[in-house]
């Protein structure tokens, strides 16, 4: 018994290790769309824009900070890869960087000319925070705030607005 599959093109093949035989079907005229759903991509476990921190997260002795210094590159990860779905070029952008802190906890930084964003990640959560710091060409901004307790996509976003506005 042989098994067809009808294909989005109107072609009906076998399944495989069977000859395939291509059926002629009149097209249908439509238009068809919609968007890519990243989590059916096969995306690779670090990006070129994490992957120098993603290193460091796999170094350090506690595993538990290292799970969640890797939770958040992927979120941050999600967000680059959203934008870049959007037409956004970013592969301009340096790689962020990741640090081992005598203190145990992990410290992941992406330096730019003229400013620069931090996040510490602790191993007491609430004590993990972000910090966005510039120099006198952008006005000495200086902003911090804790990670605990807000939705670490939000602040994502408002940095990678400031990020492309900026750079």
């Amino acid at each position: 018994m042989t098994y067809y599959q009808e294909t989005d093109s109107k072609m009906i093949f076998s399944f495989p290790h069977e000859p395939s035989y291509p059926v002629p079907i009149e097209p249908i005229i439509e238009t068809t769309g919609g968007s890519l759903n990243r989590y059916f991509l096969p995306l690779p476990e670090e990006s070129s824009l994490i992957k120098t921190a993603w290193t460091i997260t796999r170094q350090t002795e506690n595993q538990t900070l290292g799970r969640e210094a890797r939770k958040f590159l992927s979120e941050f990860d999600e967000m680059i890869v959203s934008f870049q779905q959007f037409g956004f070029d970013l592969g301009y952008l340096p790689s962020l960087q990741g640090f081992n802190v005598e203190d145990g906890s992990i410290l992941i930084e992406w330096i730019f000319g003229d400013f620069r964003i931090g996040f510490n990640i602790e191993p007491n959560p609430n004590d993990s925070g972000w910090y966005l710091v510039s120099n006198k060409n952008l006005g000495e901004i200086s902003a911090s705030g804790y990670t605990s307790g807000i939705e670490i996509k939000n602040l994502i976003l408002w940095l990678l607005n400031f990020i492309l506005s900026n750079s």
